[in-house]
């Protein structure tokens, strides 16, 4: 088995000429937004530089060792980066129009990059959040608001293929592959037409009524869906498509790092359907979201991250490894929660260490069967649609 890496360094001497672009190269180009091209790759109608050229750039502007202090699941980027510069296949794509806009007093995050590869075509990369706690809230926002990023991607669709007539084809991964399918939402006719994939890797989905629209089934047939077994950010919400499952190396949460992901030649090594946590995480947020307002669902987030953010750990790396101190700081503020979210986000926090394999930490696990969190996994764990 190998990884996005593994399948550079064995095919990236393929030109698309020779091996036309496939979901795997899709899913590079959807993580190559993770990169901060900040002084590297030009803004709209400043120019544009390769990808061989960018990569020399971007490592002469930073060290290894501070590449290094990067402890987060996106660390991989610039490794892939440097792969993509010296391979063939990508290295003489060009990149423009990065944008990158991340203020917290405005509640924004958002970046994206303009890749236009060998192929005629243009590829719009889409950055998703990183593991930090704050970026997977706001993947949790989307239950209940129309977040300022959503709003970003469709302008920014907008005006890159502005008087243009080229073929397009928009990905990214976690939030990314979510802002992918919006700003196809929110297209015109003629730039809809236009679109020829969108590629959402292991991103949220989308509410009941935007998949109602005119719009959403005239671009569903283009649309391809991806996640690991135990997905759980790309179960939030209703699937678009029908998702492909794909085999990884990681455990519970942590196969949300699309370098954990396997395949072999150009295709993922794929399973039948999601794991049977991740099954009845999508099985107890449907349900929980159907019966609340989004006040309430605004509610139930911010508390259940409050869970979160009582451990002191700025992302999911550090909640798998979370000690007892902030383990029994954690059990405190869910004691604390007396509203009508209280309930449930004990119920989810419960569902999320049994996805992650913290339990296996006996002293998490006592105090869990001591605690009023704890909950029957039902015997039925994991069925979906007769599957087991």
């Amino acid at each position: 088995m190998s990884n996005i890496l593994d399948y550079l360094a064995w095919r990236g001497d393929l030109t698309l000429d020779k091996d036309p672009f496939n979901s795997i190269d899709a899913l590079i180009l959807s993580c190559l937004s993770y990169v901060n091209f900040d002084k590297v790759v030009p803004a709209k109608a400043q120019g544009k530089i390769t990808i061989e050229k960018a990569s020399e750039k971007f490592f002469s502007l930073h060290s290894q060792e501070e590449l290094a202090q990067d402890k987060s699941f996106i660390s991989f980027a610039p490794a892939m980066l440097r792969a993509l510069g010296q391979c063939e296949r990508f290295k003489n794509a060009y990149l423009s129009y990065f944008v990158d806009d991340t203020d917290i007093s405005r509640e924004i995050q958002f970046a994206a990059l303009e890749i236009d590869t060998s192929d005629d075509r243009v590829f719009i990369s889409f950055r998703g959040t990183d593991d930090t706690i704050i970026g997977w809230k706001e993947d949790f926002n989307l239950s209940f608001m129309t977040v300022p990023a959503e709003n970003e991607a469709a302008a920014y669709l907008e005006k890159v293929m502005k008087g243009r007539l080229d073929k397009v084809r928009l990905g990214g991964h976690s939030k990314g592959g979510h802002l992918a399918v919006y700003a196809a939402l929110a297209a015109n006719s003629d730039l809809t037409s236009r679109i020829e994939n969108i590629y959402n890797f292991d991103g949220p989905g989308f509410n009941h009524e935007a998949m109602e629209s005119e719009q959403f089934k005239t671009i569903k047939p283009k649309i391809s869906k991806y996640i690991p077994e135990s997905s759980i950010v790309g179960r939030l919400l209703e699937n678009t498509v029908e998702p492909v499952v794909i085999k990884s190396t990681e455990l519970g949460i942590m196969q949300h790092d699309p370098l954990s992901w396997q395949l072999e030649g150009k295709q993922f090594i794929t399973c039948d359907f999601p794991d049977k946590i991740s099954n009845l995480f999508d099985e107890t947020m449907t349900t929980w979201l159907g019966e609340m307002s989004f006040e309430q669902r605004k509610v139930f987030v911010d508390e259940l991250f409050s869970v979160f953010e009582a451990s002191g750990c700025e992302n999911l790396s550090m909640l798998t490894k979370v000690g007892v101190k902030g383990t029994k700081a954690m059990i405190s503020r869910m004691r604390e929660i007396r509203n009508d979210s209280g309930a449930r986000v004990k119920t989810l926090m419960k569902l999320f260490f049994v996805n992650i394999n913290v339990l296996k930490d006996s002293v998490f696990k006592e105090k869990l069967e001591d605690s009023p969190l704890k909950i029957g996994l039902p015997a039925n764990l994991g069925k979906k649609n007769g599957k087991q």
